[in-house]
């Protein structure tokens, strides 16, 4: 999704750089550009759509996830989230670790000199993932049990800031995946029937912030990039044309060839009701 936003902003770069004719008008064929645009925002929204689906239990979706969560928030104790955690150095009693730590550093640090730390006697990531789970259960230091839990308020808070991509679901179900009938296009909102770059950038941010709380905060203190990137510049030969002027005739030679096919359709209806 957001590589192909970043494909898309280029162009939108390149129209606006783009030579003019005599009569200053850009020199870009409209039909190709008609297409990407249609694309685009087609496959945009489709995707925000399958990303907040929350048409049933079945969907794989950002939404149901925070749901499911949501609905098993039980399960999400501070207790099992070290347990879950401490194959990767967590550890729900950190405090025989500060020990050798404190120790480790008393006999190897010098002045004027850096100490490395092993990663097994790192501490205080335990103590940053209790702080995280005070956060996100809502408890005070002084006060943790095991038996903590995630406040249900911070899925309602999350699944909230979604919110700005129902318009958008709407609009696929009445205009991409569906067809309306029209005297229902006519009551529907503003916000609904007008699809801007504006809208989609809103619903993508939105999208990537929840991915990135819940990848950071709720799934393993972890955080995965975003953008995915080829190898090499997809810029690359993006200032070429796609053709020569002088083969402009073979694309009229197929442009014949696809309407000479089209005209060729046709079901004879002897064929549908013989007698």
């Amino acid at each position: 999704m957001l590589f192909e936003t970043l494909i898309y902003k280029c162009i939108l770069k390149a129209r606006s750089i783009a030579p003019k004719d005599d009569k200053n008008r850009i020199k870009l064929n409209w039909a190709v550009h008609y297409l990407i645009d249609k694309c685009f925002f087609n496959s945009q929204l489709m995707a925000i759509r399958r990303l907040t689906d929350e048409s049933g239990s079945d969907v794989i979706s950002l939404c149901q996830l925070l749901k499911q969560m949501k609905g098993n928030c039980k399960h999400l104790t501070r207790k099992n989230y070290f347990i879950i955690l401490q194959d990767r150095g967590y550890q729900y009693d950190y405090s025989e670790i500060k020990k050798k730590h404190d120790e480790y550093v008393n006999k190897n640090l010098r002045m004027g000199e850096a100490t490395f730390i092993p990663d097994e006697l790192n501490w205080g990531k335990s103590e940053e993932l209790h702080s995280i789970f005070d956060k996100l259960s809502k408890s005070k230091h002084g006060d943790r049990t095991p038996e903590d839990i995630i406040d249900n308020s911070i899925f309602d808070k999350l699944l909230n800031e979604l919110d700005c991509c129902k318009n958008l679901r709407g609009h696929v179900d009445s205009f991409v995946a569906h067809s309306l009938k029209s005297e229902k296009i006519e009551k529907l909102d503003d916000e609904v029937l007008r699809v801007t770059l504006g809208h989609l950038w809103e619903a993508q941010q939105a999208i990537c912030k929840i991915t990135k709380f819940i990848d950071l905060y709720l799934l393993g203190v972890g955080e995965h990039g975003l953008l995915p990137l080829p190898h090499g510049s997809f810029l690359q030969y993006m200032e070429e044309p796609l053709i020569t002027k002088e083969e402009k005739p073979k694309l009229r030679e197929v442009e014949n060839e696809f309407e000479n096919e089209i005209y060729s359709w046709q079901i004879k209806i002897d064929d549908f009701c013989k007698l």
